[in-house]
């Protein structure tokens, strides 16, 4: 899936309106693009094991293990859970879950990570809340608008809340255009002088 539009992210009280550019290979590949009054100011790439960021501001990158991405969501996630949850699906196996009839919830376990789905009137994904009982780090997900994407209905305004010790995270996605046609290309480079950080 390919998914374009733009992004308010707010990281410690700091907020920048930005433009996307989502690719995804399901399970394989997350590729992401952001910019600035038309100039790119990082790229990611996200795969089963490495997490890469291109920061062309401050002339750096950062290459980890996945794992990397835990300091931010709370719970170690995979490359599938993060795509769905980019999507409005359930983060973990769907035999996990159990129904709550009385308001319409589903509730599964995963390790020691609990995922709360809130559903609306038309049984797609309203919130999907992801905590821990042993960390103060916890992810609230909050879908507001759904459009119809050849016979699937596909978020278009996703709205993050990441709670930690360290930097707080906000972050409002409003996808304008969603296509489904194959993709065959990921564009992903380090620059020559770029800097680890």
């Amino acid at each position: 899936i390919e998914l374009r539009g733009k992004a308010t992210v707010d990281v410690n009280g700091k907020s920048n309106n930005v433009s996307l550019h989502i690719k995804m290979k399901k399970d394989s590949i997350l590729w992401g693009k952001f910019s600035l009054l038309g100039f790119e100011i990082a790229k990611v790439k996200i795969t089963k094991d490495s997490f890469f960021l291109v920061n062309s501001f401050a002339n750096e990158y950062m290459m980890y293990h996945n794992n990397y991405l835990y300091s931010y969501l709370g719970f170690k996630t995979n490359l599938g859970q993060l795509q769905n949850l980019l999507l409005g699906n359930a983060p973990f196996d769907s035999s996990l879950y159990q129904l709550n009839v009385d308001n319409v919830q589903l509730m599964a376990n995963e390790g020691i990570a609990t995922n709360i789905l809130q559903l609306n009137d038309v049984f797609r994904t309203l919130s999907s809340n992801l905590f821990t009982p042993d960390t103060t780090q916890s992810a609230h997900l909050q879908y507001d608008e759904y459009s119809n994407v050849n016979l699937k209905l596909m978020p278009k305004i996703v709205n993050i809340s990441v709670k930690n010790t360290n930097a707080p995270l906000d972050v409002v996605l409003n996808y304008q255009n969603i296509n489904t046609a194959l993709i065959t290309t990921f564009p992903f480079e380090i620059p020559n002088g770029y800097k680890r950080r």
